[in-house]
C-alpha cells in the first residue's frame, strides 16, 4: 500500500470489515456451543456444572494470552499475530467435531480460547494504526457489530443446523469458515509503513499502563460487561428451557431481541461518543460517562429477572439489560487507544484479560448456582451486583488526563 492521502481512509474500511468478519465467526462459535448444550451433555454425560466448566476453560485459554498478545501486537503488528491466532482457532474448531472424550474436548476448548484470545487486542491495535482518534469509537463499534450480529443470527441458524445435521458437523463447518477468513486477512491487510518493532513501547511505558487508575477502573467495569455477555452467550437457551420449558427451535427465535437492539445501540452510542470527543476532547465526558450510565441501567434491568414468572417479561428485561450493556462496547476500547495510542495492544490486553476472567468465572458459577438452587434467581442478582459495582468504580476512579502521544 502506498502512503497516499486517501490510503488511511480506504485501509480503515478494510480493517473495520475484516474485524467485523473475524468477530462474527469467533462469536458464532460461542453461540453454537450454547445451542448444543443438550446434545453435548448427552454425548459426554455431563451436568450443568460440567458444561459450565467447558465454557470456563475456553475463557481460561483466552485469559492466558490476552496480555502477552497485546504486547506482541504492539511490537510485531496485527497482520502476523492475528493470523496465528486465527489459524489456531480454525483448526481447533474443525477438529473438535471429531472428539469423543470429555477430557480431550476440554483441552481443545482451551486451545480454541488461546486462538481467540488474540482477537480483540488485535482489532484495537489495527484500528489505532489506521483510524484517526476522533473517529475510533464509531469505527470500533462497527467492527464489534460482529458480536451481537453472531448472537442475533446464530440462534435461529444453529438451532436448525444442530437439529438437522448434529453439533459435530456444525463445528466442522465453522472451522472451514474460519480458515476462509484467515486467507482473506493475509491477502487484504497490510501494516502501516512505520515498523512496529522500531516504535514498540518500553517496559517503563508498559508499567505506566498497568498502574493507570482509569484503565484499572475500566478493566473492572469490562469484567461486568463480560459477565452479562458470557451469561447471554452461554445460558440464555438453558434459562428459557429450564424456567419456561421452551423447545430449542422456539428459543432460537425467541431470544433475538437483545442482540438486535444491541446492534442499534452500539452504532448510536459509538457515533455519539465520537461527537462528544470532537466537541470536547475530554475522554471522561465522551467515553466514561456513557459507559457507567449504560452499565448502571443494565444492572437495574437484571434485578427484576429474579422474580419474573412469564417468558414475555423475561425477554423484556433481558433485552434491556443486555442491550444497555452491549451499547457501551465501543467506548471501552476507545479509552485504550485514546490514552495509550502507542501501546494500544497492551492496554487492550489488560481490559480484555478482565473480560476473559469473567468468562472463566461466570459460566461455571451460574451453572453451579442453578444446580444448587434449582433456579436462575440468585445468578441474576449476582450479575446485577457485579455490573453495578463496575459502573460506580468508573464514576469514582476513572479520571483520565488529556491524551498524550509518546515520542
Amino acid at each position: 500500500m502506498k502512503n497516499t492521502r486517501n490510503t488511511p481512509i480506504d485501509t480503515a474500511k478494510v480493517v473495520i470489515g475484516l474485524a467485523f468478519a473475524l468477530g462474527l465467526v469467533n462469536y458464532l462459535d460461542r453461540v453454537v456451543i450454547s445451542y448444543a448444550i443438550g446434545p453435548i451433555q448427552r454425548d459426554f454425560g455431563v451436568d450443568n456444572a460440567g458444561f459450565g466448566l467447558a465454557m470456563s476453560v475456553f475463557a481460561a485459554g483466552t485469559l492466558a494470552v490476552n496480555g502477552i498478545s497485546g504486547v506482541l501486537l504492539d511490537r510485531y503488528g496485527a497482520r502476523r499475530i492475528w493470523a496465528l491466532g486465527l489459524i489456531l482457532w480454525s483448526l481447533t474448531m474443525f477438529l473438535m467435531g471429531w472428539i469423543h472424550y470429555w477430557w480431550l474436548f476440554l483441552a481443545f476448548r482451551a486451545l480454541l480460547g488461546i486462538g481467540e484470545g488474540v482477537n480483540f487486542p488485535a482489532m484495537n491495535r489495527a484500528i489505532a494504526d489506521w483510524v484517526p482518534r476522533e473517529k475510533r469509537t464509531r469505527a470500533t463499534s462497527l467492527a464489534l457489530l460482529g458480536v451481537p450480529g453472531a448472537l442475533l443470527i446464530g440462534g435461529p441458524i444453529f438451532s436448525a443446523l444442530i437439529d438437522q445435521f448434529g453439533w459435530r458437523e456444525t463445528f466442522m463447518a465453522l472451522g472451514v469458515v474460519g480458515f476462509t477468513i484467515f486467507v482473506a486477512w493475509l491477502l487484504l491487510y497490510r501494516e502501516p509503513e512505520k515498523k512496529r518493532a522500531s516504535s514498540a513501547p518500553t517496559l517503563a511505558e508498559y508499567g505506566a499502563v498497568l498502574r493507570n487508575p482509569t484503565l484499572l477502573a475500566t478493566a473492572w467495569s469490562f469484567f461486568g460487561f463480560g459477565a452479562i455477555l458470557f451469561f447471554g452467550v452461554t445460558w440464555i437457551p438453558g434459562y428459557f428451557a429450564h424456567e419456561f420449558d421452551l423447545k430449542l427451535a422456539t428459543i432460537g427465535w425467541f431470544t433475538t431481541m437483545p442482540w438486535a437492539l444491541s446492534i442499534v445501540g452500539m452504532v448510536l452510542v459509538g457515533t455519539l461518543s465520537d461527537r462528544l470527543y470532537r466537541a470536547s476532547g475530554n475522554v471522561r465526558r465522551a467515553r466514561i460517562h456513557l459507559i457507567w450510565i449504560l452499565q448502571l441501567f443494565a444492572a437495574a434491568s437484571f434485578i427484576p429477572l429474579a422474580s419474573v414468572t412469564s417468558s414475555g417479561w423475561a425477554v423484556f428485561w433481558l433485552t434491556l439489560g443486555i442491550s444497555f450493556s452491549m451499547s457501551a462496547n465501543g467506548p471501552y476500547y476507545s479509552i485504550c487507544t485514546d490514552l495509550f495510542d502507542k501501546s494500544a495492544g497492551a492496554a487492550t490486553g489488560i481490559i480484555v484479560t478482565f473480560f476473559s476472567a469473567s468468562g472463566v468465572l461466570i459460566p461455571f458459577t451460574v451453572g453451579w448456582l442453578t444446580d444448587s438452587t434449582a433456579s436462575f434467581d440468585t445468578a441474576f442478582l449476582m450479575l446485577a451486583g457485579i455490573v453495578g459495582s463496575g459502573a460506580l468504580g468508573l464514576l469514582l476512579f476513572a479520571r483520565p488526563e488529556p491524551p498524550t502521544e509518546w515520542p
